[in-house]
């Protein structure tokens, strides 16, 4: 157990950095210039962002994206889940409907044998015999 959390740890900050690494790309390489964001009713232009706010829009990129993979991939396992489910449940009632439907034939064919067995012949005790 402990190799899979070093595994996911790793894998986890692999994906840190490369999500890191591709929006600091793409900050780089996009024109953000024309782009403004408005919060609160205070409107600023992500070109003119330093120092401390442009390293926290950046890490909230991040964070954007992350949750966003992480959303998407819990969004999947359940459409995953819920489909084995379904398919289980259909499996499970199938094995009942045809338990219940051999389950006639079995008494039948039990019953067939037990009248047609050869019992092997009665040997009575010598002091009954007397």
């Amino acid at each position: 157990m402990k190799r899979v959390g070093s595994i996911l740890a790793w894998s986890s900050l692999a994906l840190v950095a490369f999500v890191a690494a591709t929006i600091a790309v793409l900050w780089a390489a996009l024109p953000l210039d024309g782009k403004t964001v408005s919060i609160d009713g205070e409107t600023f232009s992500l070109g003119s962002l330093s120092g401390g706010e442009l390293a926290l829009a950046f890490f909230a990129a991040i964070l954007a994206s992350l949750c966003a993979l992480a959303i998407g991939a819990l969004a999947t396992a359940l459409g995953l889940a819920a489909g084995a489910l379904g398919i289980g449940l259909g499996v499970v009632a199938v094995v009942a409907v045809l338990a219940m439907l051999a389950s006639a034939f079995l008494l039948v064919g039990w019953l067939v044998w037990l009248v047609l067995r050869r019992r092997p012949p009665r040997v009575l005790p010598p002091a009954a015999a007397a």
